[in-house]
C-alpha cells in the first residue's frame, strides 16, 4: 500500500475511502473534475460522512513537513537525480569531445542527449503507470541498473553514432525516465508547506550532479580516454543509485476524495483528464512549458562547444559548464524558497522565465571573452534550474492535489518534442552559419532562436497570470 502515491495511475488491492459517496458530497467537498463511477445508496452517504470529516480535518497534517525520514527520502532522491539528470547536463563534455574526434556533426551528437532528456517525457504516463503497479522501489530499481549500463557498454561505442544512440541515448535515457518518476514527485507525500524547498532540493541534485560530472568527465577523458571515462560514469552510477532507489518509500496521504475508480476487483486512475483541456490556465501551462523546453537544454549542451570557439581550453570549457550545473542547483533551491517564502510558486516561474530569455538574448551574443561568459552561464543556469523545481508547485497551486498526478504526466508528456528538437535544432542553426569553427559569431542564429522561444514562453505564464487575476503582490 505504501506504493499509492505521486504520479500513480493504477494499482490492485482494496479501498480504503468509502465507495458509497455521492456526486453532491464529492463535488462540496472538492473542486474537481474527477468521475465519480460508484453506486449511490443515500445511505451511504451518512457512513462516509465521518471519514469525510476526520479528512478534510487531517489536510495539513497528514504531511509532516520534516522530521529524519522525511529529509533522508529527499536525499536520496536528491542522489538519483545527482546521477541521472546529473548525467544528461555532463553530456556537452562528451559532445564536445566526440566532435573533437570528428566521430559526427554537433547536430547529430546533440540528437544522443536529447534522446536522454525526451524518454522522460515520451514515456511520461506508461511509467506512471508503472509507478502505480509495481512501486517506486522496484521500478526506481530498474532504472538505476539500465542507468548504469547505459554508460557502460557507451564505452566499447565510442567509434558509432548508432552505438551511442543506443546505450547512452535509449539506455541511459529510460532508465533516467524511470528513476526521475520514481523521484520527481515523492516529496510532495512529506511535505506541504514546504514543498517547494523540498522539490527544489531533490531538483537541485541534477545541477550538482552536472557539475561534478562535468568535472570528472573532462578529467577522466584526458587521463584514461573516452572510452573508460564512460565505463567508470556507469559502475559510479551503479552504485549510487541502486541503494537510493531500495530506500524509497513514499507515504499514503488520507484524502477525503478518492480520485479512482474501481473495475475488474481493482482501482484505476485515469490516464489523461479531458476536463483539464477545458481550464484555460492549464492550456496555458501546458504549452508554455512545453516550449519553455526547447531553449532549456541548449546552453549546456552549447556551452563548451561556444567556449573553444572563443579560444578557451577544454578544461575552462568544463569549469564553465560546471558553474551553470552550479548555478542550476542553486536556482532550484533558490526559486523554490523564494516561492515558498514571496511570490508564490506562479510569480517565480514568471521571473523565471523572463529572467532566462533575457540573459540569453542579452548576454550570450556579445560573450566574446571568459567574463561575460561566465555571467551568462550564472545567470542562465539559476533560471533554467529554477524552471524545474517550481512546474510541480504551480500545477498544485492552480490545480487541486487530486489533479496533480494526472495534470504534471499530462504535462511532462508535451515535453518531448522540446527535449528531442531543442537542441538539435540549434546545432542545425550552427552548422548552417559556419560551424563552431568559424568563430562565436556564428552561434548568433542559435542563440536567437532560444532566447526568442524562452520569451514567448514567459509570455504564456504571464497569460496564466492575468487569467488568475488579484493584485500582482498577492503569492499565487
Amino acid at each position: 500500500m505504501e506504493d499509492r502515491i505521486e504520479l500513480n495511475t493504477w494499482t490492485g488491492g482494496s479501498d480504503q475511502q468509502s465507495p458509497g459517496i455521492d456526486r453532491h458530497v464529492h463535488n462540496n467537498i472538492q473542486n474537481g473534475s474527477s468521475e465519480w463511477d460508484a453506486e449511490v445508496e443515500s445511505s451511504s452517504v451518512n457512513k462516509a460522512s465521518p471519514v469525510i470529516e476526520q479528512a478534510a480535518g487531517q489536510s495539513f497534517e497528514a504531511y509532516p513537513d520534516g522530521g529524519a525520514a522525511a529529509w533522508l527520502q529527499v536525499l536520496y532522491c536528491f542522489c538519483i537525480f545527482f546521477t541521472t539528470l546529473g548525467g544528461i547536463y555532463a553530456w556537452g563534455i562528451f559532445q564536445d569531445a566526440l566532435h573533437a574526434a570528428q566521430l559526427a556533426p554537433t547536430s547529430t551528437l546533440a540528437f544522443i542527449g536529447s534522446t536522454q532528456a525526451t524518454l522522460a517525457a515520451l514515456c511520461a504516463i506508461p511509467i506512471s503507470a508503472l509507478v502505480t503497479r509495481y512501486g517506486n522501489r522496484n521500478v526506481a530499481i530498474i532504472g538505476a541498473i539500465l542507468s548504469g549500463v547505459g554508460p557502460i557498454l557507451a564505452g566499447w561505442c565510442t567509434r558509432s553514432v548508432a552505438g551511442l544512440l543506443v546505450t547512452e541515448g535509449f539506455l541511459f535515457g529510460f532508465g533516467q525516465a524511470l528513476c526521475f518518476f520514481c523521484a520527481a514527485t515523492l516529496p510532495s507525500s512529506y511535505f506541504s508547506r514546504r514543498r517547494n524547498l523540498a522539490t527544489g532540493l531533490v531538483y537541485a541534485g541534477s545541477g550538482v550532479g552536472g557539475a561534478a560530472l562535468s568535472l570528472s568527465a573532462d578529467g577522466l577523458i584526458k587521463t584514461v580516454g573516452l572510452a573508460w571515462a564512460f565505463r567508470i560514469l556507469g559502475i559510479i552510477f551503479l552504485a549510487i543509485n541502486l541503494p537510493c532507489a531500495f530506500l524509497l518509500k513514499p507515504r499514503v496521504i488520507v484524502s477525503p476524495i478518492n480520485p479512482m475508480t474501481r473495475k475488474n476487483g481493482m482501482t484505476w486512475r485515469r490516464l489523461i483528464d479531458v476536463n483539464l483541456l477545458k481550464d484555460f490556465r492549464f492550456v496555458l501551462v501546458l504549452l508554455g512549458s512545453a516550449v519553455a523546453l526547447f531553449p532549456l537544454f541548449i546552453p549546456p549542451f552549447f556551452l563548451p562547444l561556444f567556449a573553444t570557439s572563443i579560444g578557451l581550453n577544454s578544461g575552462a570549457a568544463s569549469l564553465l559548464l560546471a558553474g551553470f550545473n552550479l548555478a542550476s542547483a542553486t536556482g532550484r533551491i533558490g526559486w523554490g524558497f523564494m516561492a515558498d517564502r514571496w511570490f508564490g510558486s506562479l510569480n517565480a516561474l514568471l521571473l523565471c522565465l523572463a529572467a532566462n530569455a533575457t540573459s540569453t538574448l542579452v548576454i550570450w551574443p556579445i560573450a566574446g571573452r571568459v567574463e561575460p561568459l561566465a555571467v551568462f552561464a550564472v545567470i542562465n543556469g539559476f533560471c533554467a534550474g529554477g524552471f524545474f523545481s517550481l512546474i510541480p508547485g504551480v500545477v498544485s497551486s492552480l490545480f487541486s492535489d487530486n489533479d496533480l498526478p494526472v495534470a504534471f504526466s499530462m504535462i511532462v508528456s508535451l515535453w518531448a518534442p522540446g527535449y528531442f528538437l531543442g537542441a538539435p535544432i540549434a546545432g542545425y542553426l550552427l552548422q548552417a552559419f559556419g560551424g563552431p569553427d568559424s568563430g562565436y559569431e556564428a552561434f548568433r542564429p542559435a542563440i536567437f532562436y532560444a532566447g526568442g522561444l524562452g520569451l514567448f514562453s514567459a509570455l504564456m505564464v504571464f497569460g496564466v497570470r492575468v487569467k488568475e487575476g488579484g493584485s500582482w503582490r498577492r503569492r499565487v
